[in-house]
């Protein structure tokens, strides 16, 4: 469905505020991110506002520390003034809001800016790469270079760092998660001799001491 105007003031009419948010959220980062418009940075903040209001009036009424008329009272202003930043925002906006793909899944939001298969396809390639070197690393028994470029390739991983980040609630762009891993790899090769004294060090197993 298109994301415009039309649409967002639909979804405040059907009191689908969750989804709204989500994806109104969604549109003016990316928006901002990618354009750096002041007024759109405006409505950002505008909105971060709304949405704190919403939430502080939510959490008054499940600690009944709220009137449901002074609740409704509340509720009502905030969407009138969520209805005032809608008509507020530039038609250009909602043009360029066309060209990113938002979802909301169970409430979640999602801001697609690469096709997730795509990102998960390089993951695995870099994984494989990391695997090699862990594996070389082993049969020359640098050990600390094992422990660094293994937690690499986890991360690399998209089954295991998926799992990692549920276990510990983390959260890490695809970049952050790049950077990651080149750290942890460098810091474990650095723990590498040098192929030299590997060499050497070879050379010495074979030769036969001398009598």
């Amino acid at each position: 469905m298109e994301k415009n105007r039309a649409y967002f003031k639909k979804l405040l009419a059907d009191h689908s505020l969750e989804i709204l948010y989500d994806e109104l959220f969604a549109l003016l980062s990316w928006h901002q991110t990618k354009y750096g418009d002041k007024i759109i940075a405006e409505k950002y903040d505008e909105l971060v506002l709304l949405s704190g209001k919403l939430n502080s009036v939510q959490q008054s009424q499940q600690l009944g520390t709220i009137e449901p008329e002074d609740m409704n009272t509340e509720v009502s202003r905030i969407n009138h003034a969520l209805l005032d930043l809608l008509n507020e925002l530039p038609d250009s906006f909602f043009q360029q809001a066309q060209h990113v793909d938002t979802a909301v899944a169970t409430g979640a939001k999602k801001l697609y800016t690469i096709s997730p298969g795509i990102g998960n396809g390089l993951f695995w390639m870099g994984s494989m790469v990391m695997l090699m070197i862990t594996l070389g690393s082993a049969v020359q028994k640098n050990w600390i270079t094992v422990a660094f470029t293994l937690l690499a390739t986890l991360i690399c991983m998209p089954p295991t760092f998926e799992f990692l980040a549920n276990k510990f609630k983390i959260s890490l762009s695809g970049s952050i998660r790049v950077l990651l891993i080149i750290v942890l790899t460098s810091v474990g090769l650095s723990f590498a001799p040098p192929a030299a004294e590997r060499t050497g060090k070879q050379e010495n197993e074979i030769l036969p001491k001398a009598e």
